[in-house]
């Protein structure tokens, strides 16, 4: 059986994404979320930023939680100086492969699907002219708050049944099972 248990937080989630695109593209020398320092910058880089947060009305997860689109954007950097190898190109492949990556990814976090919106050339910062950037846009849905539902108590093994007024607790042995045993007169259940 799932479990129902929507919590979770931003650093939960923020962590998982950094992990994700470390164990995937093992070959960035930096993975952070919300960098400060962006002049000193080994590359190639990815940084990650949760941009909006969009009440979605629409969606009651049932829970007494606020379900949100949340948006973030992965800026994929690269310096101009890669050997043979042409920047432009090699930054364009990285955003095409993490979209790729990112589509329906829920980042090891019980939250949404990742839906992938796209990828765009980024200016990264003008000041810094020596890297090429683009960005990879996505939303997911997440639910912010404490839920209601605990796991607590016994899940049947089978589905049981009975009439009212012989319901609840206290009626426990008037139930039966909704799967007739295997020596039933209908034959075997299979």
């Amino acid at each position: 059986m799932a479990n129902a248990n929507t919590e979770v937080t931003l650093d939960q989630v923020h962590a998982g994404i950094v992990d994700a695109i470390r164990a995937q593209f093992p070959d960035l020398k930096t993975v952070e979320a919300y960098r400060l320092d962006r002049k000193n910058l080994p590359t190639p880089a990815c940084l990650v930023e949760m941009t909006e947060m969009d009440a979605a009305m629409e969606i009651d997860p049932g829970t007494e939680q606020l379900a949100v689109n949340a948006r973030f954007e992965a800026r994929f950097v690269i310096g101009f100086r890669q050997g043979a190898k042409n920047p432009k190109l090699e930054v364009r492949k990285l955003a095409a492969a993490f979209a790729a990556f990112a589509r329906l990814q829920r980042w090891g976090c019980p939250i949404g699907p990742a839906d992938v919106i796209g990828a765009y050339q980024d200016d990264f910062d003008p000041e810094l002219d020596q890297f090429e950037c683009w960005r990879v846009e996505w939303q997911q849905v997440i639910h912010l708050g404490e839920g209601i539902w605990r796991d607590e108590g016994v899940t049947p093994g089978q589905p049981m049944f009975s009439w009212v007024p012989q319901i609840g607790s206290a009626h426990e042995g008037a139930y039966q099972s909704v799967i007739p045993p295997a020596d039933y007169e209908g034959g075997a259940v299979g």
